[in-house]
């Protein structure tokens, strides 16, 4: 009797869509032609006002449709999907944005980067700009001249040798990972940020538990690129949200002093710019994150 041979690790792709269904359906379609024996696809709707759940659920059948009750933010939206994905039996998760476009392989560059190191728990791709497609948006991301300015490794620069060998990286941006089981289970998602600082959270939690974070240099998405902040109307708000991010992020990680510095540094960077407007939005949204327990949900109710 021939043995069999043994089955590959099954995975799912967690796609957090909102109001988005044309973004959706072209990271699904890439989707499609996937060069992995072992995926499953989930769509977790954020509560969309649109009528984007129906036509998803129409159009890409083999897609499960998880549909939330209100707009749960990036992280707590992501933890939405990554228990439904563990019940399921996942051995890997990959939580991503709906605005990519995918390479075949990028499943299975993404596992042999994380088997080949051990103690490995969340590995990125090598993401691209959509319209740019050699130009690099991230591979990877550090913290500069003080601990919570992160900046993105390789940013806008063409692909080439610096970018062609997997890597140990301190973040890294959450619009893709590849999460193993072990880690899954054991570190989530921090449902207290709406959006913004929940993927630096995340891998500081991540390596203060004891797992690595990696690049993988042969793994290939292209992104749109924030698509769904920048086309908000409500770009007040959005400071505000902001605002109550960075202060959560500093009040965990690293403390009221760093957090002045920063403030003051950003302060004055948007001053440069000219974007005072902005200003007095972000300022409310610390001044109400400063004072309640980190414990309170300062998300807001989300509704269109």
């Amino acid at each position: 009797m021939t043995a069999q041979p043994p089955q590959a690790p099954l995975v799912y792709l967690v796609v957090l869509n909102w109001n988005g269904y044309a973004d959706t359906h072209e990271c699904l379609e890439s989707l499609r032609g996937l060069a992995y024996p072992n995926c499953r696809v989930l769509v977790v709707d954020n509560a969309s006002s649109d009528d984007s759940p129906a036509r998803i659920a129409a159009d890409h059948p083999e897609a499960e449709l998880h549909r939330c009750a209100k707009n749960l933010g990036i992280a707590a939206g992501y933890n939405a999907g990554i228990q439904v994905a563990l019940q399921r039996g996942a051995d890997y998760v990959v939580p991503m944005n709906n605005d990519l476009e995918c390479d075949p392989l990028f499943v299975a560059q993404m596992i042999a980067t994380q088997r080949a190191n051990p103690g490995c728990g969340i590995v990125m791709p090598k993401i691209f700009y959509y319209e740019e497609r050699d130009r690099i948006w991230s591979t990877g991301a550090y913290a500069r001249w003080m601990p919570s300015n992160i900046v993105m490794r390789g940013r806008k620069r063409r692909d080439g040798p610096a970018f062609a060998h997997d890597a140990e990286i301190q973040f890294a941006p959450s619009c893709c990972l590849l999460l193993s089981r072990a880690l899954a289970e054991e570190v989530p998602f921090d449902d207290g940020y709406f959006f913004y600082y929940d993927d630096w959270d995340f891998c500081m939690q991540a390596r203060k538990t004891g797992y690595r974070i990696m690049y993988a240099s042969q793994a290939r998405l292209w992104h749109k690129v924030s698509r769904s902040t920048k086309n908000s109307p409500k770009s007040l708000r959005w400071w505000t949200v902001f605002g109550q991010s960075c202060v959560r992020y500093h009040r965990k990680h690293h403390g009221l002093g760093l957090l002045a510095v920063y403030v003051a540094w950003v302060v004055f960077r948007e001053a440069v710019k000219g974007n005072m407007r902005s200003l007095p939005a972000m300022l409310d949204g610390m001044r109400s994150a400063l004072r309640v327990n980190l414990s309170a949900d300062l998300r807001p109710a989300w509704s269109n």
